[in-house]
Parts: structure tokens; sequence; C-alpha cells
């Protein structure tokens, strides 16, 4: 294992996780690797503007990017000399004619200092035209040379989602260009620098087209890893984190994912699903956007496998150079979890490789439905040589085989036969036996919350198999038949839990027995004296006026998105006589992203830090890439690794891993999540988060919950839209959508978490007291703090409510939410109480921060 410190061996680490990342999609007549020496013809913008990263929180960038071109020619590949100056001079012109970037940066702060960022923030950005390579050029280079297209996508992002036409599907001067080299050269090589999926039908109708790599959005480290590939140096070990259909009509929720900010006519409102928006809780809007999960559980390939649709590419898949056996061997019951043992033989002559045996189970649909087949677990090799074998453990808890059942509030396993299936991907498996339920299982009892509406309830009808139930393709039956059974399980082989009480556990520092005369209410006071045992925590926060909490739990800045940046508000309120109330103490750490410092208490600021594909040291690659990788080793080594780089900027909060769903294909935020499915991205932001508190930092899982649509997430001022409301049955949000948070939180020790703006059936996430305490608290037994998203809380969550709901910091803060506090206790909507608790949570958070270590360290 490295260390992380040196940026050498964080670029080590950055090409890596690209390479493994790469997911080879066709590789017909065994085209790739190409043998270096071999002439080349590389066409496409991005070959010498590769794409890395994405926008917003989950943007990236490097000095020292890889381009593609540059790295084929390392490897020995021959690029054709005139072709490439063609794209290099394309390039420098188009440079040379855009806008200034200093006034373009004036532009941002004046909009900045209106507060109306959001409303040009997220602006949609269509992908950058092809250049028109003359019919002349191409001809003049031989047919048969290999033609690399590296086909460019960089639309969407953070409150923007992407559209379907001449983005998803490819643009008219991308036609343009594959249709003259698909035509032209006998064996062409396809490389998807996307950071999302792309309609690949037109593609794969020309015959010529060889090889489709999947390279994504892969960090500073890209090309320099897919050129390597290429030429065979490393094998293709990737997988598809999602699936790829045939069309985009083809997803479930492609009906319903509305993306096109110009056109409010196309903006789904209550109104369309027979809804009403008074009865929602939204009034006074010209709109009211809703985002109707009316899929439920069917999403990605659970839909696609479930109603046996055809898929160009399923979940999971991927080519290798090298060819594998996967043996089950055999199985074992280890306390609460259940144990597989499978060989993986590389039975390659030629190539070495890594593959990944994935685990699913097929269980019975009796009360509740259940999908063709769920992802339990999976593992992969190491760097396995021709001929050799490796021995994997594939290990799940029983209880991931129960389903939810809103009737109950329970976590049931029905009675039948659960069958687990092995394989490559979900389309590429066989059953290897059968758990059997002898009787119908309750593995949690728990309350209902995330409810739909009571208005809407009865008025929505969600998809449904009930009538056309086949979880079993044809000729499946032989083999389920012969499955053999490896475990029987009873209701006595679990214990039902019960929902733990946060009355009495409040994972705040116990009073110490001795006390000094620090207690007097008159004698200053210090969070250093609660960690000296001079007094509690508790009394240190019942010094605190209700104006001094406000300002506590609120980000040190002056109330604007991205803290102001040059802005002419003020960055806290003051004291009657005038001096500030909070100040900011941080070396590092820049307003909109700090807490305010009390030093009159000793309380010193902390610092949060964006963002998903790292801290703006080194360029990673982002979660769409790294989740192809199925490697939950190397991810913990990612978390380290930007850990550390964190740790030396003093960041005590890391804003990552982004752990929603991608949905729907087309959406904004894809390249910063990581799957369609729930467990493969618990696993992946565990693993981040593991890593991250090795090296002393906490991860700040994102956005609790239902953020999968970013198109007016959080509304707008100026066209009077309400925020979006994600409409979701409870057990589809439970079981899809919540999954990852639920295994960070408890299988980790984070401590910082981020809510969402959007709506969850008509209620604000952030305001959601059913979320944020409920579940998150009493069910899951988190103990660190809450945080809201970055917003000017003009439509969002009222900064009251939010705490009074579960919140214990409004991000960025500052003035105008500081005074929202102040009259929502003045009117009731948040108690002392609440103010109080929510105080209790956030020292006990600083008190455990590095900047707070450091600061009491200097005083």
């Amino acid at each position: 294992m490295y260390t992380y410190e040196s940026r050498e061996n964080r670029l080590l680490l950055a090409k890596k996780l690209a390479a493994e990342g790469i997911v080879l999609l066709k590789n017909k007549n065994s085209l790739l690797p190409l043998t270096p020496g071999a002439p080349i013809a590389v066409f496409g913008r991005a070959q010498l503007d590769t794409l890395i990263g994405g926008s917003g929180s989950g943007a990236t960038s490097s000095d020292e990017t890889t381009l593609i071109t540059d790295e084929l020619l390392k490897t020995g590949l021959l690029p054709d000399e005139k072709l490439e100056t063609f794209y290099r001079n394309a390039l420098n012109a188009e440079r040379q004619a855009a806008p200034d970037p200093e006034e373009e940066r004036a532009k941002f702060t004046e909009l900045l200092n209106s507060g109306l960022i959001y409303e040009i923030f997220g602006k949609y950005k269509a992908p950058a035209a092809e250049f028109s390579v003359p019919d002349e050029l191409i001809t003049a280079i031989p047919s048969s040379h290999t033609a690399f297209f590296i086909l460019g996508r960089g639309s969407g992002g953070e409150e923007c989602d992407r559209r379907i036409k001449d983005d998803y599907y490819l643009t008219e001067s991308e036609k343009e260009l594959l249709h003259k080299i698909a035509l032209h050269f006998n064996q062409v090589v396809v490389v998807l620098n996307t950071n999302g999926f792309v309609d690949l039908s037109l593609i794969q109708s020309y015959s010529s087209i060889h090889s489709i790599l999947f390279l994504g959005t892969a960090g500073e480290q890209a090309a320099a890893a897919l050129a390597d590939m290429v030429i065979g140096k490393t094998t293709p070990s990737g997988k598809l984190s999602s699936t790829m259909a045939y069309s985009y009509e083809e997803y479930p929720s492609s009906d319903l994912f509305f993306t096109d900010k110009d056109r409010p006519e196309t903006i789904l409102t209550y109104e369309d699903f027979g809804l009403s928006s008074a009865d929602n809780r939204s009034t006074g809007f010209a709109k009211s956007p809703v985002a109707f999960y009316k899929e439920g559980i069917y999403v990605g390939y659970r839909y696609f496998d479930t109603f046996n649709i055809p898929v160009m590419y399923p979940f999971g898949y991927g080519l290798s150079y090298a060819n594998f056996r996967i043996e089950f061997t055999h199985a074992l019951r280890e306390g609460a979890n259940f144990q597989l043992t499978v060989k993986v033989t590389n039975e390659s002559r030629l190539y070495s490789g890594k593959e990944v045996t994935e685990l699913y189970v097929s269980a019975p649909s009796l009360r509740l439905e259940k999908p063709y087949q769920e992802l339990l677990t999976y593992s992969k090799t190491r760097e396995l040589a021709p001929g050799e074998t490796e021995e994997l453990t594939l290990t799940f808890p029983l209880k991931e085989l129960a389903s939810y059942d809103e009737v109950s509030a329970s976590y049931i396993i029905e009675e039948g036969s659960y069958y687990l299936r092995l394989g490559n991907s979900s389309r590429n498996t066989q059953i290897i036996g059968k758990i059997q339920i002898a009787e119908t299982i309750v593995t949690d009892r728990l309350k209902n919350r995330l409810a739909l509406s009571p208005a809407n309830k009865g008025k929505l009808e969600f998809l449904s198999n009930k009538h056309s139930l086949s979880y079993f393709y044809p000729g499946e039956e032989a083999e389920k038949q012969k499955a053999p059974s490896l475990l029987t399980l009873l209701q006595k082989d679990f214990d039902t839990t019960n929902i733990p009480s946060t009355d009495t556990d409040t994972g705040m520092p116990s009073p110490s027995k001795e006390r000094a005369s620090v207690s007097d209410s008159m004698q200053p006071v210090t969070l250093k004296d609660v960690r000296d045992g001079l007094l509690t925590l508790e009394e240190l926060v019942d010094r605190l006026t209700v104006k001094e909490l406000a300002v506590l739990l609120n980000g040190y800045g002056p109330g604007l998105p991205f803290g102001g940046m040059e802005g002419k508000y003020p960055s806290t309120i003051q004291y009657e006589d005038g001096m500030d109330i909070g100040v900011s103490t941080h070396p590092t750490g820049f307003v909109g992203y700090i807490s305010p410092a009390f030093t009159k208490y000793g309380i010193p600021s902390v610092f949060y830090k964006d963002g998903p594909a790292g801290v703006q040291m080194t360029a990673w690659p982002t979660g769409i890439s790294m989740a192809c990788t199925f490697n939950r080793e190397l991810l913990k080594e990612f978390g380290i690794a930007c850990a550390t780089e964190a740790a030396s900027l003093n960041v005590d909060s890391w804003l990552a891993p982004g752990i929603n769903l991608q949905r729907n294909p087309i959406g904004g935020r894809n390249f910063e999540y990581y799957s369609e499915d729930p467990r493969h991205t618990g696993f992946l932001g565990l693993s981040i988060a593991l890593g991250a508190e090795e090296a002393g930092i906490t991860t700040c899982p994102k956005h609790f919950a239902l953020n999968e649509q970013e198109t007016y997430r959080r509304g707008s001022t100026k066209n009077s839209f309400d925020a979006l409301d994600s409409i979701v049955e409870e057990r589809a949000a439970r079981e899809l959508y919540l999954k990852p948070f639920e295994m960070v939180i408890r299988n980790s020790k984070v401590s910082t978490l981020m809510t969402s703006f959007n709506k969850i059936n008509g209620i604000f996430a952030a305001g959601n007291r059913d979320l944020c305490e409920g579940i998150l608290r009493e069910e899951w037994n988190y103990k660190g703090i809450v945080v809201t998203d970055w917003g000017d809380m003009d439509i969002v969550v009222d900064g009251a409510d939010a705490i009074a709901a579960g919140n214990d910091v409004i991000m960025p803060g500052g003035p105008p939410v500081i005074d929202q506090v102040l009259k929502g206790y003045e009117e009731g909507h948040v108690t002392l109480e609440d103010l109080k608790k929510s105080a209790l949570r956030f020292l006990t958070f600083v008190m455990n921060s590095n900047s707070c270590r450091k600061y009491w360290e200097e005083h």
C-alpha cells in the first residue's frame, strides 16, 4: 500500500483508477490491442481536449492533463500528422475567439452579488460541435489505417440535466464525421470520452466499427491509461455500472424526466398527474415541478431484466483481452452473513487480466413484488497471469434478502426459494443454489416514513409486474429445479431490530463528576474547558444566547452561493455593541465554506471542501468512471489519497461522495454519481468513507435524498417555480434511494451528511423530520451533524424549519439565513431546545475536528 503525500503516488493511483474503469464494450475480430508502430488516424476534438471531469461541485481540473493523441504517440503508435495538425489549428483558432476569461469573471461576480447566480448557474451548455474535416484530408489517409473517433461529451451538470436530442443522441456534426470515418476506414475504434451515456445505435450500424471503449470522464490520467490499454500494456477490466439500452425511450423514466429549462411548457407539474398543487403544499407559484418516480422499484437492470427487455449492454458488462472461467465451489453461513467461495481462472494464453464475479438473487414474488434479480455483492480478482487461478469469497448479510412492506412498516423475507445467481453481468449468470425460507421472516420493525402524501394516495399508478410475472427466462426452469439447497432460514434466526431512541442517547459528552467553579454563569468559559472536564458541553451551550445559537448554526459568509466571492454583504451579524458575533479563524478556508468562530468561547472555524472528484489538487476520475472499476479496495485507496490532500488543506469535512442513483441516463450529475444500483453505489461510497477515515478526514455523503434530477431541483425565483417534488413510494425510497446512505452511515464513522434541495412527497428534504431525525438518527443511529446543501434559501427550505427538522448547519448561511432562524424562533417554528440540540451535535463535531485541535495548540 502506498502513502499519498507525494503527487507521484497519487498520479499512479489516478492512472490505475482510470485504467480499471475503462469498459471494453465491443472488440470485433479482436481488433484491440494494436501493435506499437501501427499507423492510425485520430478524429474528434476530444483527442486534444480530453474531458476529464464534470462541472459544479464535482468539477475537476489540472494543468497536467494527459491528451489522447499525445499519449497514443508515446506508446509507439503513429497518428497521421496532417490530421493532427488540422485539429490543433482548429482548436487554437476556437480558443483565440473565445470570450476573455477576466470579462467573464466580472460578469459572474456581478450576478453573484445580485443574488441571482442560480438563475444562470447550471445553464445548459450543448456539446461542442465537431470540426468538419475536409474530405481530401480523410481520403489521403490509407483506408487500412485504424481510425479512432474520440467522442466527447461534457454537457449537463449541477442545476442542469442533459438533453435528449443532440446530446444523448449524436449531434449532426458528430453524425457527419462518423459517417465519413466509417465509410472510408476498414476498422474503426470509438472512444466514449463522455460524462454519461450516449446512444450507440447509429455507431453500431456501421460494420467497420470494430471496437468501442467507454472511457467516461476519468481524470487527468485518463488519456495515459487509455493509451496503455490500446496497445495491450494493460487489459480492460471495467464493467458497466448502469445499463445501456437500445434507445432512450426504453428507460422506464424516459417520459417523466424533463430537462429543458428553455421550454417551460415541458415541465411536468402535479396537474399532469391528476394531482393538486395546493393539496401538495405548493401555492403562489407559476409552476410546481414534479419528478414522478413511477417506475417504483424497477430501476435500471431491475426493470430491463424483470420485463425481459433486450438491452445493448447490460449492467455489470465488460469485455477483456483475456478469457475467464468462474466456478462456484462451496457456501456456508457465518453468523448473520452468508459466504460463498468461487474460483476464477484466466484461461487466456496471451493476456493477464482481472475479472469481476457478481452475485445476484432472484426472490419469490408473493405479497410483495420483486424484481427478476438484484445484485447482492461482487468481488474483483487480482491481476491473473495466463492459466492462473484465484479463490474469491463473496459475503452478504442474510438480512439483505428482505424487502420493505409498507403495510406493516417492516422488512420481511417472504417464504419460498431465493435463487443465487453467479456470473459477470446481469445477463450472464447461472443459478448456483437456493436459500430456502420456511416461513415469512420479519427482520426489522420500523415506522412508516416518507410515505406518499395522503392527498395523492389512490391517484397515482406505479409500474407493476403483477400481471406478467415471469421471474425466469425460457429454459431456466430446469436450472431452477436442479439448484441445490444451500441453507434454510426461520424467524428464530433473526432478532427483530427495535428503533433506538435519540432521547436517551444523544452521542454527546457525558458530564464530568468533578468540575471546577467554571460553571458560574458570570465566569468566561471555553470549548477547551469542556475538553478538560471543567464543565459539560451542555453547560457551555446553555451560555449561548439565541442570537449566538443562530449564528453558530449557519455558515460564515455573506449568505450568497459560493461564499460571495468579492461580495458586498457582511459575513455575520453583530452584538448590540457593534462587535461581530462570528469571525473566521481558519487558515485556509474561505467564506461560505467555513463555520463562524466564537473566540470568546474558544470555538474555532471548521472548513468544508468540495467535492466528489477531489479537492482541486489531483484531478481524479469522476464517479461514473470509478464505479466501472468494481474495485472496492481501489476506491478505499482513493478515499485515503484524496483525504490526504484534504488534510493538507486543513479541510475538516470533504463534501463527497455523491451517492444518489443514476435513475435516468441524461441526469446532469450522472458523472458524479456511481450507478443505477443502490448496493453498488453503497459499496463504493462506504469504501471511500472508510479510506478517508484512515487519513483522519470525514466524508460528507450527499444529497440526502432523492436528488436524481437537477432541473429545477431548487425551483426558480425568476420564473416563480417551486422546488422540484420527488414523488415516490416509501418502499422504493427505502430499498433504492436511501440504501446507499444507510450502508455508509451504518458501517462507517462518517460525521457529516448533506441534505438535498428538492422536496420528497411534498416536504423539503432538509425540512423533513421523518428523514433527518426518524430514519437517519432513530433508525440508523447516526451521531454526526447534518448540513444543508449550499443554497441562498429563497425558495428552498427555511433555515428555521431546517433546524427544527434535524439539520444542524445551514450553508452557506450568513445574515439572511440567520435572520430566518431568529424570525422562526420568534414565531415558534424552531424552539430553543431544537437550537441547543443542533448546537450540541455541531460543537461535538468541532471538538473532534483537526481545525479545533490545531487552534487549541496555537491558543
